[in-house]
């Protein structure tokens, strides 16, 4: 009587178990999609295409929404569904950057919820239009992106993470949850398809576009 073959069976089947679950996990790393890049730091070499795809009018760009008042304990601006009365000034300055790159060649959507007109207003002066698709969102944003994206003239749009989310993974991106404020930045590339030139959040501007 043999003891020892299901000792080895079992040393094979847990080895064949183990064996393939390496192959999954391996996968997964393989497969798992892409973040994007941050300007100001791993894609800083894409900052001067990106300047002169901005003064072509070539640049389609999705900025989040300043900090929403109903998730944090501080005052808000007008109303709970709004942003908080302390993100006013940092708005006010990421509009000032905006500005200094150049807003004659631009158009500008915002959603119209309460959170992303209110950011609009603050950052751009009330010059965009309300857009119910940059708050319904899934799996039409880029489609809506794309159809309203004027030859010779910026596309930027205020609004909000989700959104953001749905852009990216049509691109093949996953990245977390920007910061409330940070602008993401595309442009046309080759078979008609968006370059991608990273995010900046709000403090890292001046110092990456060099104002």
């Amino acid at each position: 009587m043999n003891l020892g073959t299901p000792i080895i069976s079992n040393k094979r089947k847990w080895l064949v178990i183990a064996v393939a679950l390496s192959v999954i996990a391996l996968s997964v790393i393989i497969f798992e999609s892409p973040a994007i890049a941050d300007l100001s730091e791993e894609n800083r070499h894409e900052v001067p295409t990106l300047k002169a795809q901005w003064q072509k009018g070539e640049v389609i760009v999705l900025v989040r929404h300043l900090e929403r008042c109903d998730k944090e304990d501080a005052p808000c601006l007008v109303g709970t569904e709004g942003i908080t009365a302390r993100s006013v000034a940092d708005g006010q300055a990421l509009g000032e950057d905006f500005y200094r790159l150049g807003l004659l060649n631009s158009d500008v959507y915002n959603s119209p919820l309460d959170r992303t007109a209110q950011t609009e207003s603050i950052v751009f002066g009330d010059r965009g239009l309300d857009r119910d698709w940059l708050f319904k969102c899934k799996k039409t944003i880029f489609k809506d992106a794309m159809a309203n994206k004027a030859p010779g003239r910026n596309l930027i749009m205020v609004t909000h993470s989700s959104c953001i989310d749905s852009f990216e993974e049509s691109l093949g991106y996953s990245s977390e949850t920007p910061e409330y404020g940070t602008t993401l930045f595309f442009s046309p590339g080759p078979n008609n398809k968006l370059e991608v030139h990273g995010f900046l959040e709000m403090e890292d501007w001046d110092h990456t576009l060099g104002f």
